[in-house]
């Protein structure tokens, strides 16, 4: 049965959360990480009528398969499985929106629980396409193990021709899928591997089969995370049964979005126009009305933040972000979150477009602070910021550095303005020129190390 703790806290910073009705995830207010509250047993009698599986009808040879299962993979293959890497599967393709089933229910040999719990795994996928140690996708209770498992059920009696498992952190580690509707069939059995970046496990069946209930079979070496499981119809779902994707991902082909938005020629060159709008925008650089020389940048790589920094409280303004829910400005607010990891991550402030030209924000402390130096933290793409301002008057900005960062040569890092003297500061602008590093460039954090009394 599921192992999982049963306060309600935050699967990140173990903080107690408010319970609310009628909510899908709630965010926690100390390290911004959302938990999400879904079911994380089988789904409810109202919701899926069916019986309780009949494992009195199991055979012996079942029987010897699970204990076989249970000690690891399998001394030989079964199944015709390959795996995909995000180009090869998208989740923009058309095929995915028209055939895709996900799951109404989950339980798991074990879990790490809140935001890696079992409930992850119902719906859509979180993380996926990104890969790495991040919240939203199971995780196992224990960073080792040599086995560990997670079961889905769907609430549909549709014939399916393939099974998908989203493998997001160590993918290749799925060694074993069983069908567990009416007893137990292998459907497929193979050693695992090594794989780089997120890997989307594709499982073709011999003929097209109803599956109500899934078992997923990993080698847990080192947090093996799981996003989703899916299974693709045989043939186009109906309409109503379409499931669409929540996070579409932001790499999405051009064509693709076209396709999915249909062949309508006003919903086309609507398309075109919004496309145009967001790849072209660039914004006029902010103006100063003073400069203070002297100061010096560099950067702190992947090791731990200053110490004492006092981390921004408000948001004044920002050019843009690339929604109010999702990577938006606010998540710039406090301490670090998503720092040290690295990557296209919630919790960090990313603009509207990639390589679009000038994007700040604006922050501001909960007091003013006689600062030495001022800190940021870069999390995706770092390498972008140009310059860094005092707006404590915002009649007159104060330019603090001007320059060029270059790349710290790892995925996120620490950058420092050190001041060549104390200054009182009370609200800060962090400028990028979006065209100096390519892609999306996410900020975790900002804040001003206090001067020395």
């Amino acid at each position: 049965m599921p192992v999982e703790t049963t306060v309600t806290r935050c699967g990140n910073c173990g903080a107690s959360l408010q319970r609310s009705h009628s909510v899908e995830s709630i965010r926690c207010n100390y390290c911004n990480q959302s938990t999400w509250l879904a079911p994380t047993t089988h789904a409810t009698a109202a919701a899926d009528p069916r019986p309780a599986r009949p494992r009195e009808t199991a055979t012996a040879e079942a029987d010897d398969l699970l204990e076989g299962l249970a000690r690891g993979p399998l001394p030989e293959s079964a199944g015709d499985g390959r795996r995909l890497g995000p180009p090869q599967a998208p989740l923009s393709d058309p095929m995915l929106f028209e055939r895709a089933l996900w799951p109404t229910g989950a339980e798991a040999s074990s879990t790490f629980g809140g935001s890696w719990s079992p409930s992850t795994l119902l719906g859509t996928p979180r993380v996926y396409p990104r890969c790495g140690d991040l919240s939203g996708a199971w995780a196992p209770s224990a960073s080792q193990s040599a086995v560990e498992w997670v079961e889905v059920s769907f609430n549909a009696d549709v014939p399916v021709s393939a099974i998908r498992v989203y493998e997001t952190h160590r993918p290749g580690s799925t060694y074993a899928v069983v069908d567990t509707t009416r007893g137990e069939r292998l459907l497929y059995a193979r050693a695992i591997e090594s794989w780089s970046g997120a890997a989307v496990l594709e499982v073709r069946l011999d003929a097209p089969r109803v599956i109500r209930s899934l078992r997923v079979y990993v080698v847990n070496r080192g947090w093996t995370e799981i996003d989703a499981v899916c299974l693709l119809a045989a043939e186009p779902l109906p309409a109503v049964s379409r499931t669409p994707m929540a996070k579409p991902a932001r790499a999405m082909a051009f064509a693709t979005t076209l396709a999915i938005a249909g062949a309508l020629v006003a919903a086309l060159a609507a398309g075109v126009i919004f496309v145009a709008a967001r790849s072209g925008s660039s914004h006029a650089l902010p103006s100063v009305s003073a400069s203070v020389g002297g100061a010096s940048f560099g950067y702190h790589g992947a090791a731990p933040v200053a110490g004492g920094a006092q981390w921004a409280a408000a948001l004044i303004d920002r050019s843009s972000e690339y929604s109010n829910a999702r990577n938006a400005a606010g998540d710039a607010l406090g301490a670090p979150d998503v720092f040290p990891r690295g990557g296209d991550v919630d919790g960090a402030w990313a603009p509207l477009a990639t390589d679009g030209g000038y994007e700040w924000i604006t922050v501001r402390f909960a007091a003013p602070v006689r600062a030495a130096s001022i800190v940021w933290v870069e999390t995706f793409n770092p390498g972008a910021v140009m310059r860094v301002d005092d707006l404590s008057d915002p009649s007159a900005p104060t330019a603090l550095w001007t320059g060029t960062t270059g790349s710290p040569g790892v995925p996120a890092a620490v950058a420092e303005v050190t001041l060549p003297a104390p200054r009182v500061i009370s609200a800060v602008r962090v400028v990028l020129d979006t065209r100096r590093v390519t892609g999306w460039n996410e900020l975790d954090a900002i804040g001003l190390v206090p001067a020395a009394p």
